[in-house]
Order: C-alpha cells, then structure tokens, then sequence
C-alpha cells in the first residue's frame, strides 16, 4: 500500500503523466486519506527511508488535514496518535541533526501548529497544556530559556521559531476576517498564552539573538542569519498582542537594534521594529520608546546596500516619522496640557531635525520602490502642518477654519522648501524611461507623481506665497531646457498651477480670483508656451498630447483673438492634428472639438477660411477594410467626427453670419455620396462609406448649431429661431433632400437608416418646423423598411423628438395625424415577431425559474427585446400627453387603432408584471389617458386641438370594463406574484390605484352608484363576480368616494396586503 502511495504521488506531480492517469491517481490518493486508518498510513511514510521528500510533504499535508477534521469533530484518538507521531518525528530530526528544505519544515511547523490549535488552552479542555515545555524539551533548547547559550540545537530552534510563527498566523493575523466563534476561541489561547507561555518564548527569542550576535560582521554564518531572521520576525509579529514590557526595555531593544548592523538581517529587523513602534501607546510613551531606539543615526549609517534594504529602512524611517506625526496631533486634540505641549515640542523637534533629513534622503533615492516608502509620514505631516499654518485653501473649507493660521518658522519653512525640491526633482521622468515605455512612464505617473502633486497642493494651502514663487521658479527652468523630460514636467506643473487655481487653493475671495497674483502667473507662462518654438519643435508624444491637454483645459489663460489662432494654428500643424503618431493625432482631434466647444470663438470669415483651408486635407472619408458584418475595426473615422463637429462649431459661431464655407466643406461629401448613389454595386464598402458620409454630415451639423446658440440653450426652440439665418436654413434644407435621396436608394440597410435618423434628428433644431415636409418622407421611408428591434427603439425616440420640437406646428399635427395609425400598425409587426420567436421557450423559463422575491427578472433575450421595445412605445405615447397632443389619437383617422392601443395597454403577462419598470411606465400612460379623455371627450385643456375633435361613444365603459378587472387581477391573481411588500411593486399598486379612481372620476365622480358608470360596474358586476366579500364592496366604494388620491392610495395598499396574508 505505501509503495502504491507512492507511486501515486509521483505520477500525480509529473508533468510527462496524461491527464487520465493523472486523474486515477489523485482519486486514489483520495480514497486513501478517507481510509479510516489514514492516520497511521500516512505516518507510517515519515520515517520510511524508501519515501522521498515529496511524498513526505503530501503526507504530513493528509495528515493536517486529519487534524482539521478531527478538531472539528472533537475526535482526539486521532489527534493523540499524530501528535506523538510528530513529537517522535522532530525528536528524530533535531537528534540526528538532519535537515530537511525548508518548505518540508515549513509543513511539520504546520502540522504542529494544527495540533496546537486543537489540544492546548481551556478551549481545547487542556489536552496538551504543556505544549511548548514539550516542544522546547525535545527540540533541545533548553538552555535558551536560561541565558545566552551555544550548547543548544540549531535545528532545533530552527523548527521551534518556524512553529512560533506558524501560531501567531493562526491566532492573531488580522489579515483574514474570522467568525466571532473562532475568534472568540483565538482569544482564549492568546490568553492562556500569555499566563502561561508568552514570558518564556521571549526569553528564548531574547537569548537566541543575543547568541547569534556576531562579533565581526564577516563572521556571520547563513544559519545563524536565518535563525535571526526567524526571531526577529516572531517579535514582529507578536508585539501587537502580548505585554509591551516584555520586549520594550533597553536590554530587549539594544538586541533588536544590533542586527540592523548586518545586511542578513537588516531587512527582518526593520520590519520587526516597524512593527514596535507601531504599537499603540500614549504621547509621552511612544516618544520615550522613539527616544530609545535612536534609530535615525544607526539607519542613516547604512551605505552601499541592495534595493530591498533601502526600501525597508526607507519604510523604518518613514514610519518613525509617522508616529511622531500621530503623537502631534494626539496632543493637539483637544485641550493641551503644558505637558502635552511639551511632548509635542520634543517630538516636531525630533522630526525636523532627526527624521526629515532622513527621510529626504530615502525621497531622493533614484529608485521610486523608495520614495514610495516615504508618502505616509509625508501626508501625516503635512496634515499636522496645514492645522498649524495654513494660510490658504478655499474660503469656508474645513482646513481654513481649523487652521490657527500661526506665522511659518525657519525650521518649517525649511522643511517645506526641501520637500519641494525633492517634489521637483522626483515628478520628473526619469532617464532610464524612453518615450516609448509607456507602461512604465503611466506607472510612474499613477504612483508616483500623483501623489507628490497631492504633497504641493497641501504645501500651496500652507504657505500659498512660498508655493507659487518657487512652482514660478521652477516652471521657468523647465521650459527653458532642451530636454523633452523637462519641458514635459514644466507643462505639468503649469497644469498643477492653474488646478491649484482652479480649486483655490490659494484662498482667494471668489472675485478676487481671476485677477490674482497666482492668475497673472498662469497667464504670464501661457503666453510663453506658446511663444516657445523648441516646444513645438519638440518630437514627443508626451509633450505633444500633455501641451494639448493643458491648453485645451484652461484655456481661460489665453489673452484674446490672437491666442486663439495661434493655438489653431499650432493644432493644424504637424505638432499636432497633423502628427506622424495616431495616438497623439487621434487625440488632437478631439480636444480641437473640445476646446471649440468650451470657447465657441468668433472668427471672421477671411481668418475661419484660412483655418478650414488646412483642417481640409483630414476631412475626406476613407473606407479601409469592412468586416463580414460591414463593420470596420480601424477606429479613424470615429475620431474624424470630432473635426467635422469642429469646423461646424467655427462656421456656426463666425461673426459675419456668413455660412458660404458649409459649401466647402459639404460639397466634397455630396459629390462622394453622388459616387455611391451611381455605383453599379451596393457594395459593402460603398454603403459603410455612405454610412460615414452622413454621419459625418450630421456631426457637422450638430456643430454648426452648437456654434450659433449658447450652450444652456441648445435645446430651446425659440432661441435657435431668432439666432438661425434664412440662408443657413436653406443650406440644410438642402442637406435635408440629399439626405432623403441617400436613404431612400440604400433604406434596406440598418446602418444607412440609423446615420440618416442620426443627422436628421441633428437638422431638427437649425429647420425648425420647416423640416416637418423632410419628416413626412423620412417617417415613410422608415416605415417602409424593414426595422429591427433596436431600430424600432430609436425610431420611436426620434418621433417623440419631433412631437416634442413641434408640438405647436399645425403641419407636425397634420403630419403625425395621418401616420400614427402606421406607425403603431408597425410597432405592432415588430413586437409580433420577436413574440413569435420567445414563445416556444418563454413559458418553460418562467415555469423553471426561481423566483424568491419578484426581482426584476429578464428572462430570455426575445422577452428583453419586448420589454425594451415596450418602453420606448410606452415613452412615445407619453409624449403626446406631455406636449398636450393626445386629441391625435381621438382623430377620425386614428380612432380605428385606439383601440388596439388601449389594449396593449390594459394587458399583461405574467412575465411583463414582474418586470415592475415597464409596467410603471404603462399605467402612467394608461392613467393620463384615461385622465384626458376617460370620458370619451378629450379634456385636456392644453390641447389646442381638443375642441375640434367630437365625442368618442363607448370610450368611458371600454375604460370601466378593462381597467376594473385589471386594478383587481394583477394584485390578486397568483399567477401574477404580486408582492406588495416590495418597492417597485408598491409604486405599481400606488399606480393601479390612481387608475381606479381615475375612472371613476371620468365616469363623473359623485356618491350615487347608479348615476356613476364606474361605481355601478363595480358593485353590480363585476366585484360580486369575483366573490368579493359584501362588506369590503361597501367599505371600498365609501373610501372611493369620500377619500383623496393619497388617502386611497394608502387604503388600497392595505387592502392587497390584508387580502394577500
């Protein structure tokens, strides 16, 4: 059996075995950990000769294992058995001295520390309550538990620490989150550890370092390193739960410190005393422990190591410092005492002089895995700092209220002017980074440099005067330097400027701001930027893009017209939109958009005509290759968007009102749309470069009308009106009739459909109601065409668009007049197929599905595209209620379709009640109907055309027949799962009730049942109907009558809930 464990074990773990055998070999080894006389298997192989060490690990990892379980299981036959297993094992072992690799005595030290989890302390009813005394006993160290001592085994102690730490992981680490059980239990055996155990471990932690101390730094062997490391790092470790006393003395910490004099064990001993000072202690405390460990002399005497030693004592330093930050600000809070203020002077004092500089050093350090180590005490200090003398920050913030504003000495001063330097000198790119290590220059900028931007920004709240003289400063420097990396960081720091402006930072009065000092500043080295030529000379992505990204998102630093065509001139060179490099390209093209967006400038037509003139080499449209499906992958043409809607901003916003530069922009697309028209072919390159060309010119139209209105009323009609001259409206009328002509030759295809809504919906606000003639043939052509689901979605917005821009046209009434009935007809053809396509799985996935708590559930893909497509027809319908239009559906030519939208709106599965978003759009729209024109006479007092339209027959009791059963079935009906108790189908019961009583006041209100249709329905026919008991009729009716909305909302929703339990 032993030989077949390990022949599993060794086929398991080889990369040559196939997966079958592999397979049967690990189900093997399963079936032989279950085997109830696993225990005594598994242990027989530890000290079996012919067992390599794999197989050895694999063992003591089944029988760890059998510990868990049978701690779990209170089985101690078990745990008895492996414990004198392992007892005999590590006799063994430290007897013959043999050493095992280190992850093979990290699993013994796991198996240990397993069957110590399960056996000692009062939790473990004391079953092996003499745990460590046995341990130290035949581990054969037994004279550290004495004084110093040679006379004990290596190994030995070796294996004891391993365990140590394998216990504190176990007990204490505060990295994974536990039941309140077992930590209730952790607490129980750290307390009993304490009583009984903790005085010895640091005894023997305290003797074996003072032994393994060497007395020349040569001398040190790597055993005795690695034992070292293994103490120092249970001190770390346990420091946090056990007697400070016990470590915290001067014989206990001199110890400690010494081995910060051998590189072995420097990087364990930082850690270790990180972990002490961290230690939680009152001011005066943890400033006399500071005190005693003086350890910024010894780390500033360390020279010459490798990375990860100056990264831990970068990190030593730093916390040093961020305790004394912390004592600070502990004796600042609240009232302080003279001995408070005096621990607070002893403690800035130590980190100006002893600290800082130490820190500085570590900041300074080329390597950024170093300068990181540093931000916490930084950021700690810095916060001290701002609450002392900050002098700026916003007007009101809570930094300048609290700050007591005190005057800002040398020593301070000082520290702020080294820690800007450094700021300086570590934001720039480094040499080692070429401009084409991107990914290490973005980590650089994510880790690094953002972080030291936050320190300037809280130097600038401190001491704004001394942030703005030396940025000036060094701003200045930057720019006038040849290399990339430091103009790269001038335009960087101008941008951290104008941010610190533009938070004020400063702590200007609001109108003060624009003229300030720090604004001229900003001002003064814009105009320089954009004088400097060996910026634009300069071939480099960072600079380019950083120099775009700068001017484009403050430019309220440029000084007038002349700014401005400089800065165009600059993007439509090779610097910029006409770059070699596509990201830096792409990237120019948005922010022109961008920027044109944000300053709208008003260019006469002679200037505008030179600056399109160079823009137009980038404007011709190119198909490159099309995919299967006509799509393309290269993403040229998305970006080329952003220059078209950057030429119509500069047309549009022109101040001679001149529009004349449309046609040189526009006719190089007609004559390329003419060319697709006339192709022999309906390629799919021809019609994606159809598609492109119509977007295109409906980007461009969208800019023409962003130029014109200001941008807070770009959505209002009468502005565009008033601002829109004859001779553009008739430049897009015509743009209107290419369109049409396009659509109507290649309307079989989606994407020329969706670019021809796209610019027609752009032309809507420069044509006003003159584009209501186009819409006609539009609505037409699109409702000849053969629509998909999303296509119907968007159609459906467009049409409300239009209702709503020219709700007050008389032709739009006309227009929608004579194709609602069509349109609903195709929205009806559309939802008839998807329905057919989800009828075959539909009822089987709402049968199958788990429905707990009526959650909004999708349940198919067919019934997500019904319920979207119900929403935007839901959304259409409403918006003839908001622009006061719904005498369109009572018209003569619409009345004959009414009905089947009623009963789209009065009918629902039970799928669609569970998705409570649709439903709630619906009975919005079915209680505004009813409101409207419930009676059979559209009432709306809004609609103009309300008193031309004559009485509808019928309407009120088709009202009162459908929507009756409805407010009772949906609620009622099991098949429905109606949960009143949920949100979203409360607001749906809030919803019906509304509906209901809007009926009812329709049908013309009052307290007479017999007078009142509605009322007579209920209580007549259709309530005894359901069985619904005489007294709730009663009770219901009276509330009906008597309450308000809000009163019967309440008491409906008390009735389902008392019907439902």
């Amino acid at each position: 059996m032993l030989q077949r464990i390990r022949d599993a074990v060794t086929i398991a773990n080889n990369p040559t075995s196939d997966a079958e055998t592999k397979k049967q070999a690990l189900e093997f080894l399963t079936q032989a950990k279950s085997d109830a006389n696993a225990a005594q298997l598994f242990s027989s192989l530890l000290n079996d000769g012919a067992t390599d060490d794999l197989t050895k690990f694999v063992a003591l990892q089944v029988l760890n294992d059998i510990v868990t379980e049978s701690s779990n299981n209170t089985s101690q036959q078990s745990l008895i058995y492996i414990k004198d297993v392992v007892v005999e094992l590590l006799r063994n072992k430290v007897t013959n001295n043999i050493r095992n690799p280190e992850y093979f005595r990290n699993k013994v030290a796991e198996l240990v520390t397993g069957l110590f989890y399960a056996m000692y302390g009062d939790v473990n009813n004391n079953h092996w309550v003499s745990f460590f005394q046995d341990m130290i006993s035949f581990l054969s160290i037994e004279p550290l538990t004495k004084a110093p001592s040679q006379d004990f085994s290596q190994l030995g102690l070796d294996y004891f620490l391993r365990i140590c730490g394998f216990i504190n992981s176990e007990i204490a680490d505060q990295t994974f989150v536990r039941s309140k059980d077992i930590q209730l239990k952790n607490n129980n055996i750290k307390d009993t550890m304490r009583l009984n155990d903790i005085h010895r471990l640091v005894t023997i932690w305290l003797n074996s370092l003072k032994t393994l101390i060497p007395q020349q730094q040569q001398q040190q062997q790597q055993n005795s390193t690695s034992l070292a490391v293994l103490a120092l790092s249970c001190i770390g470790s346990y420091i946090s739960w056990i007697d400070l006393s016990l470590i915290i003395n001067p014989e206990y910490i001199s110890v400690i410190c010494n081995f910060l004099d051998f590189h072995g064990t420097r990087i364990a001993c930082a850690q270790a005393l990180c972990e002490i000072i961290a230690k939680k202690m009152k001011p005066m405390e943890k400033l006399t422990l500071l005190s005693m460990l003086n350890l910024t002399d010894k780390v500033a005497t360390v020279e010459h190591d490798d990375l990860e030693v100056y990264e831990q004592l970068a990190k030593l330093s730093s916390s040093i410092g961020l305790e004394l930050a912390i004592v600070l600000d502990q004796c600042n809070d609240g009232e302080p005492t003279p001995e408070l203020q005096e621990v607070a002077i002893a403690a800035d004092q130590q980190i100006l002089t002893q600290v800082a500089p130490l820190v500085f050093k570590f900041m300074s350090h080329e390597y950024d895995s170093v300068t990181q180590q540093c931000f916490t005490f930084i950021s700690q200090y810095l916060s001290f700092l701002k609450k002392v003398f900050a002098l700026g920050g916003k007007p009101g913030s809570a930094i300048a209220i609290v700050s007591r504003k005190q005057p800002l000495d040398a020593q301070h001063q000082e520290f702020i002017l080294s820690l800007l330097n450094i700021c300086f000198k570590k934001m720039r790119i480094d040499e080692s980074s070429d401009e084409d290590a991107d990914d290490e220059i973005e980590e650089f900028m994510e880790t690094i440099r953002s972080k030291l931007k936050i320190f300037q920004d809280s130097i600038a709240v401190i001491n704004p005067t001394l942030y703005l003289e030396n940025l000036s400063n060094h701003i200045q420097t930057c720019l006038g330097c040849p290399d990339w990396r430091d103009l790269e960081l001038g335009i960087y720091q101008m941008h951290n400027l104008s941010e610190s402006i533009r938070n004020n930072l400063f702590g200007l009065n609001k109108n003060e701001i624009s003229t300030s000092q720090p604004a001229m500043v900003m001002s003064k080295f814009m105009g320089i930027l954009l004088q400097n030529s060996a910026v634009f000379q300069m071939d480099n992505q960072y600079v380019e893009i950083l120099f775009f990204e700068l001017v484009v998102r403050h430019n309220s630093y440029l000084s007038g017209e002349k700014d401005e065509i400089a800065l165009l001139n600059i993007f439509c060179s090779n610097f910029g939109m006409f770059n070699k490099r596509e990201k830096v390209r792409l990237r120019t093209w948005y922010l022109f958009s961008r920027l044109l967006k944000t300053t709208k400038p008003k260019f006469h037509v002679s200037i505008l005509s030179e600056i399109i003139a160079k823009i137009s080499p980038l404007l011709p449209i190119k198909v490159t290759s099309v995919n299967a499906d006509g799509s393309e992958d290269d993403t040229t043409f998305d970006n080329q968007l952003y220059l078209f809607e950057g030429v119509g901003l500069l047309i549009g916003a022109n101040c001679d009102s001149n529009y004349d530069l449309l046609d040189q922009v526009l006719t190089p697309l007609f004559t390329e749309l003419e060319s697709c028209i006339s192709a022999q072919s309906q390629a799919p390159e021809v019609i994606l470069q159809c598609h492109h060309i119509l977007m295109a010119i409906g980007t461009l139209a969208r800019g023409v009308h962003g130029g014109l209105v200001p941008e807070n009323q770009v959505n209002n009609a009468l502005v565009s009106k008033k601002l829109i001259e004859r001779s553009l409206i008739e430049k897009f009328s015509n743009i209107a009739e290419v369109v049409l002509v396009t659509f109507s030759y290649f309307n079989k295809h989606e994407n020329i459909r969706d670019a021809s809504r796209f610019t027609f919906s752009r032309l809507i606000p420069i044509l006003n109601n003159e584009m209501v003639p186009f819409g006609n043939k539009l609505i037409a052509l699109f409702l000849e065409s053969d629509l998909k689901m999303l296509e119907m979605n968007d159609f459906l917005g467009f049409l409300g668009q239009m209702i709503h821009m020219f709700r007050k046209d008389e032709g739009c009434y006309q227009l929608f007049n004579n194709l609602l009935t069509p349109v609903v007809s195709k929205l009806l053809v559309v939802l008839e197929g998807i329905e057919n396509e989800r009828t075959k799985e539909a009822d089987s996935w709402y049968t199958n599905s788990n429905r707990e708590n009526g959650k909004n559930l999708v349940l198919t893909d067919s019934f997500r595209d019904t319920i979207i497509l119900k929403k935007a027809y839901y959304a259409f319908l409403q918006s003839f209620i908001t622009n006061s239009v719904t005498s369109l559906l009572l018209t003569e030519k619409n009345r004959q379709i009414l009905p089947t939208i009623l009963t789209e709106l009065l009918t629902y599965s039970p799928q669609e009640v569970q998705e409570t978003s649709a439903m709630k759009l619906a009975l919005n729209v079915l209680v505004n109907f009813v409101k409207f024109f419930g009676s059979g006479k559209c009432t709306d007092p809004n609609d103009v055309h309300a008193a031309n339209i004559e009485r509808l027959d019928g309407l009120n009791e088709f009202f009162i027949s459908r929507s009756i059963p409805l407010v009772f079935e949906i609620p009622f009906k099991p098949e429905y799962k109606f949960n009143v108790k949920e949100g979203s189908f409360r607001i749906v019961a809030t919803d019906l009730s509304r509906l209901l009583r809007e009926v009812y006041l329709q049908s013309g209100g009052g307290s007479d049942i017999n007078s009142n249709p509605c009322l007579a329905y209920m209580v007549n026919v259709y309530l005894p109907q359901i069985q619904f008991p005489q007294q709730l009729i009663v009770e219901l009716v009276e509330t009906l009558i008597t309450s308000d909305q809000k009163a019967f909302e309440k008491y409906y929703i008390n009735l389902i809930t008392k019907l439902s339990s």
